[in-house]
């Protein structure tokens, strides 16, 4: 299955419905507790600590910017 998301952010919040919620208890702590607690309730997560996640979990993850004059 593939799937395209238009930012980090979106990546990020469909990671944590279909995949962080479905992970075994044991896996769910720690730092992704703690990612999914940062992001869920505001407090601030870097798209690098995002980033970082995704792609331990699958996810290829690339930046692209464009500049139209």
């Amino acid at each position: 299955m593939s799937k395209s998301f238009s930012s980090i952010e979106e990546a990020f919040a469909w990671f944590l419905e279909n995949v962080y919620k479905n992970l075994p208890a044991d896996e769910k702590k720690g730092e992704l507790v703690s990612a999914w607690r940062s992001f869920t309730f505001n407090q601030g997560i870097s798209q690098k600590r995002m980033i970082s996640i995704l792609e331990r979990y699958g996810f290829d993850v690339k930046i692209l910017v464009t500049y139209k004059r």
